[in-house]
């Protein structure tokens, strides 16, 4: 068993409710975080100082992304909103109001912006315009977390439905669907070298699934007590963690899908509420976030 040393080397305590998302900023070594208070805070893990206020958005935030390039942010609200933010003055630019329910997911498909939908929608947008170019009625039930293939022209998205779908990234044809959960899929990614795709949710079990083989069913691992709301791959592939209701982020083998580490309360001085989002600023340095209102940044070694 490899043997993992975990370190919480910061603690930002700046936000007045519940914190639901993170996503990497412009600026080298910061990130963003949001949740239901609406505010849009970059922190950064070297000086570990307060946080940067960017915006006040009035509804709960339930997903970042950040496009580097454009310097903009875009932020999908609880009420059906994509807010765009203008990263040089930092403030609102758009408000697209394309969706019923929340916007839980958003990301970036060559030329494309694609977000899920509380509505079981999901909508491919132009990725310099943001005009609307196609929406799929995908599911009756919520569109809860994308996940887009490093190198085939495929992505995957969880449903509230218990299934997980494989789209055609030129066409977003419904290309296959695969069943095995037995409640909703909150967690959804590739691994880095593209040859699996890992979902969980609701019924706290990770499936794995072999995307060469058709995306066969490889392995079932009860890995949380509660429901799993993140998966996240270090960015060299080789180890993984989820993170869950049950308090827990736990650190995983990629190649043998063998438990390294466990990270709690008790032992590391871990977050006291659901953990609900996982982000790795690189190798060594991962971010959690929790509806304790705590976002907090890790070292491994």
């Amino acid at each position: 068993m490899t043997k993992i040393s975990v370190a919480k080397i910061a603690n930002f305590s700046g936000h007045r409710a519940a914190v639901y998302c993170l996503e990497k900023s412009i600026g080298k070594n910061c990130f963003y975080s949001s949740g239901a208070d609406g505010l849009v805070v970059e922190w950064d893990i070297e000086n570990k100082s307060d946080g940067n206020l960017l915006v006040n958005i009035k509804n709960p935030v339930y997903t970042l992304l950040c496009d580097a390039i454009a310097k903009k942010l875009f932020c999908g609200t609880s009420a059906g909103n994509l807010y765009v933010i203008d990263l040089n003055e930092n403030k609102e630019i758009r408000n697209i109001e394309a969706h019923g329910l929340g916007v839980f997911d958003i990301k970036f498909i060559g030329d494309y912006l694609v977000s899920s939908w509380g509505d079981g929608t999901v909508n491919v947008f132009d990725r310099k315009d943001l005009s609307l170019i196609k929406k799929l009625n995908a599911s009756d039930k919520s569109a809860r977390v994308i996940a887009v293939h490093p190198s085939e022209n495929e992505f995957a998205i969880g449903f509230s439905d218990w299934n997980v779908g494989v789209f055609d990234a030129t066409t977003f044809a419904l290309k296959q669907t695969l069943k095995g959960h037995t409640n909703s899929v909150f967690a959804l990614s590739y691994s880095t070298n593209g040859n699996f795709l890992i979902s969980s949710g609701r019924d706290a079990m990770i499936k794995v699934w072999d995307v060469k083989n058709g995306y066969q069913l490889l392995l079932e691992i009860p890995a949380h007590t509660l429901q799993i709301k993140c998966i996240a791959y270090q960015p060299s592939g080789n180890l993984f963690a989820t993170s869950s209701m049950d308090k827990t982020i736990k650190i995983w083998d990629a190649d043998n899908f063998e438990l390294l580490k466990v990270i709690d309360l008790a032992r590391n001085g871990s977050h006291t509420n659901c953990i609900n989002k996982i982000l790795w600023m690189n190798e060594y340095d991962f971010v959690s976030c929790s509806d304790d209102k705590q976002v907090m940044v890790w070292n491994i070694s």
